[in-house]
């Protein structure tokens, strides 16, 4: 069963299955990324289908119910009148797919980064460092493996840091010179 959402940013109306709940997709209009809600946001479409039809004056597509049939209203583009023709004029509307979900950065990433910047004297300037790093969700882990990287160093100079990029600040530096 569809359930219907409409988009925060442009207002697009876009439907998903159930087994969407909870992901991010992009909107098919404007790109932006859209968490698929647990329930329907949106009334339910009018019962029955819709007469669609387009107007004689601008070409706008027009939708009614059966219950509007042979009614005389203005065009919501060009103000003519319009009548409500007894079949549709128009091919049916098929439904637009969600998009495959969002894939963010931060998803891919784990929480601290850990890196050690080796310091060679004994090496020509552009290749006098060397860049060690490890990612991770543990903050023990990250410092057991940055304690371990500098045990492995005998009178070299580093640099060495662990970075918490949930809360973008430096939980941990360490230098030799």
């Amino acid at each position: 069963m569809l359930f219907r959402f409409a988009c925060p940013k442009c207002g697009r109306h876009i439907s998903a299955t159930r087994d969407q709940i909870g992901i991010t997709v992009r909107c098919p209009n404007c790109n932006a990324p859209v968490a698929v809600p647990k329930t329907s946001t949106l009334p339910p479409p009018a019962p029955g289908p819709l007469i669609r039809f387009a107007c004689a004056s601008c070409g706008q597509h027009l939708s009614a119910t059966r219950a509007q049939i042979g009614l005389t209203a203005p065009c919501p583009n060009c103000k003519e009148a319009v009548i409500v023709p007894t079949t549709s004029t128009l091919p049916p509307v098929r439904p637009v797919p969600l998009p495959r979900p969002v894939q963010t950065k931060f998803q891919e990433k784990k929480r601290y980064e850990t890196t050690v910047i080796l310091i060679d004297d004994s090496v020509a300037l552009l290749d006098n460092r060397k860049k060690l790093r490890k990612w991770t969700n543990d903050f023990t882990e990250a410092r057991n493996w940055l304690v371990g990287e500098l045990d492995a160093l005998h009178g070299e100079q580093y640099v060495a840091g662990i970075f918490d990029h949930q809360q973008n600040r430096s939980v941990l530096k360490m230098n030799r010179a």
